[in-house]
């Protein structure tokens, strides 16, 4: 009877850790998908003003030059877009000819070409989002898409036909990256949009692009030299805010199966309480020939622990396995629906396991500690 409670103690430690290596590597395996899809159109550096929407380009772009980098200029504006009798408001997206070699925007079109190439620069790819609420055909010389955004040059706006600047572009292609840029954004030529705005030489922002592992490097050099009228940032920077949120639930995740993995840990003091009564006449024994109070309980915590460490072990060889035949096989779907992936995606870290193992043996060790330390006053 014994044996069989520490075999269920052994068996609530393995699912214990087994659950925490699955669960874990799902979400580092959603992390990633995430990350992915706003790294395919955020460039890995990006370049603002520190006050109003819009700079000079030719010092940045002097620096950026003289540093050999690769970037591209981005002028963006709010628009309002009327196709046939639907409006909708977007973002106006104006880039040159290094864009798509920074992001690859051309390789993530769903229907027709990228917008370079053309006779004239009235051309545009638009977000699948905006493609559908615009209910918008592409190629269509005969209803091209209507742009209208307000005059800067005109300070009174009581009378509306004079208010906007109005121009047409001629949806060429329809990309699809992620939701929020699909339904927010419409790409076209930089020189379209500086006319469209009455900008000659100005930008939103400067995209540059480095390697991963530059990245943080390049960021602070960069904002050194250009200073405190730059805001210069990195990818994670860009949206520290969704960083946020998904380390914040990982880790409210992994506490919540660790409470869990403590409550399975009670089965070990149960078990190590019923072998210490078990075996009274053995330590009885043992104190006879010499053992102290001490070595005794030293027993029963190894007795633990080693049970602990057995069900570690078995839980994380369970766990890795399990996290291995999806990568492999996509054992688990996600079910019907437009979905980017269509198998729960899985990513297994060094650190995690590292941290999970930690935590079961010091959780196991403490469990193991109570009875011996407690119990073992009276049975001993």
């Amino acid at each position: 009877m014994v044996h069989l409670i520490s075999y269920i103690s052994m068996l609530g430690v393995a699912v214990g850790t087994a659950a925490l290596i699955i669960v874990l590597s799902v979400f580092n395996g959603f992390e990633n998908l995430v990350l992915s899809l706003y790294n395919s159109f955020d460039p890995a550096i990006k370049i603002t003003a520190v006050e109003g929407k819009v700079f000079k380009a030719s010092e940045v772009s002097s620096i950026l030059t003289e540093r050999s980098l690769l970037f591209s200029e981005v002028l963006e504006e709010k628009v309002l877009l009327k196709y046939e009798d639907k409006e909708y408001i977007a973002t106006l997206k104006g880039v040159d000819a290094n864009y798509k070699k920074l992001n690859r925007v051309d390789s993530m079109l769903v229907v027709g070409d990228y917008f370079e190439g053309y006779e004239t620069n009235h051309t545009a790819i638009v977000g699948q989002g905006v493609a559908y609420y615009l209910s918008m055909g592409v190629g269509d010389m005969m209803n091209p898409l209507h742009v209208f955004v307000p005059k800067r040059s005109n300070k009174h706006l009581l009378r509306t036909e004079n208010a906007f600047s109005q121009s047409r572009l001629i949806p060429v292609g329809v990309f699809g990256i992620q939701a929020d840029f699909d339904a927010t954004y419409v790409i076209t030529s930089l020189d379209y949009v500086r006319e469209l705005l009455e900008r000659k030489d100005e930008v939103s922002a400067f995209e540059v692009h480095c390697a991963d592992e530059e990245m943080e490097i390049l960021q602070e050099e960069l904002q050194a030299i250009l200073g405190d009228e730059y805001q210069v940032q990195h990818r994670y920077q860009q949206h520290a805010f969704l960083h946020q949120i998904l380390n914040s639930e990982k880790l409210a995740v992994f506490l919540i199966l660790t409470l869990i993995l403590i409550i399975a840990s009670f089965n070990i003091i149960g078990s190590l309480s019923m072998l210490m009564i078990d075996k009274k006449k053995d330590i009885q024994t043992l104190s006879q020939l010499g053992a102290t109070k001490r070595d005794l309980q030293k027993v029963f915590w190894l007795e633990g622990l080693l049970t602990t460490t057995i069900g570690a072990v078995a839980g994380l060889l369970l766990g890795l396995g399990v996290c291995w035949a999806q990568l492999e096989w996509g054992l688990l779907q996600m079910g019907e629906g437009s979905f980017v992936v269509n198998y729960f995606p899985v990513a297994i870290q060094l650190i995690d396991v590292i941290l999970i193992l930690m935590t079961v043996l010091l959780v196991g060790a403490f469990a193991s500690w109570i009875p011996a330390k407690q119990l073992g006053k009276r049975v001993i």
